[in-house]
């Protein structure tokens, strides 16, 4: 009798620590993924790892054991999804000292970047995945040798197919028409108002224009009749420019519709911020628009974004001598 007690208690404790970790879920917008223990140089590592699905936020409680004869210095901890986005903390990771024999509870959370075809167009993480990377790097104290341990948590293949039905992705990204000529007609406009810039220098790809030193990148996605996009701005020119949102616009089929009004806002990430539609040198600039905009089906591929008489340079000439067509991007998802 006693030694089938003995047999089962080594079976029960060999099961704990192999078996992953289950949280019992309390949240019908919470995702719980599963955890294998895991040990490494002395270091182990229990994860429990949530994700809050309308914000795509992923929260991971890690406890780290050091049985090591050394204090282990823990560099960096990240996740990854299976294609190998890795992501950092969402609020910057400080590097500690676990000092040996000692364990401690380190809680890190990330907004992971899903899908990054998505991201790349709109600015979009995109839904969670079945399964990630969870990356501690660290140092035994005495040796230079950077070290990595692996987690990989895994969420019930029943709760994740119901967590992707119900959270389909409607939206449709959108990248500039590259095959238009736009980069000759404007660098032939923009050797007509020399010297208001100072080189006319013109790069137009899918998601970004160069003119004469201004960077611009474009996000932009439609979804449930409402357009969203983020336009970030760099100034590396010698010249300032002036951004009239007024006349920033995205509309369909060559025609601007009056009654829907877009809300946009500029935030200045640097420079000064006493004329925030001043863009000097060295300037950053993001612009948040959205505006109600119902695009049918077979008008996908008529959108524009206006952007004459939106940035301003001296003499009161337009930076953009014509508007840009746009392009849906399909199958984000």
């Amino acid at each position: 009798m006693k030694l089938s007690v003995i047999i089962i208690l080594a079976i029960f404790t060999l099961y704990s620590c192999s078996s992953p970790h289950k949280k019992i879920k309390s949240n019908a917008n919470e995702l719980i993924y599963n955890t294998v223990d895991t040990s490494a140089d002395d270091l182990s590592a229990s994860l429990n790892l949530t994700g809050k699905t309308k914000t795509t936020e992923l929260t991971a409680q890690i406890k780290l054991s050091n049985s090591d004869v050394a204090p282990i210095d823990v560099q960096e901890i990240e996740i990854a999804t299976p294609e190998g986005v890795r992501s950092g903390s969402a609020t910057g990771f400080t590097p500690f000292s676990l000092a040996q024999g000692k364990d401690t509870i380190v809680i890190v959370k990330f907004n992971p970047i899903n899908d990054l075809k998505l991201y790349q167009a709109t600015g979009l993480a995109g839904n969670f995945k079945a399964g990630y990377n969870v990356s501690i790097s660290y140092k035994i104290i005495g040796n230079d040798d950077l070290k990595s341990m692996v987690l990989k948590p895994v969420i019930d293949k029943a709760e994740f197919t119901t967590y992707i039905k119900k959270n389909k992705n409607n939206a449709t990204g959108y990248s500039f028409n590259t095959k238009t000529g736009f980069n000759d007609r404007e660098k032939k406009y923009l050797e007509t108002i020399l010297p208001a810039v100072k080189s006319p220098f013109v790069y137009l790809s899918e998601q970004e224009i160069a003119v004469s030193g201004l960077n611009f990148r474009l996000k932009i996605y439609d979804e449930r009749d409402t357009v969203h996009a983020e336009f970030f701005i760099v100034n590396h020119a010698d010249f300032p420019v002036k951004v009239i949102t007024d006349s920033l616009n995205i509309i369909l089929n060559d025609k601007a519709d009056a009654s829907e009004k877009a809300i946009i806002k500029i935030e200045k990430v640097s420079g000064a911020q006493n004329d925030i539609n001043i863009m000097e040198k060295g300037d950053r600039v993001l612009i948040h628009y959205k505006k109600h905009l119902k695009i049918p089906a077979e008008a996908a591929d008529t959108l524009t974004l206006h952007l004459r008489d939106a940035f301003i340079l001296s003499g009161k000439k337009n930076l953009f001598n014509e508007d840009l067509r746009l392009l849906p991007v399909l199958n984000l998802q």
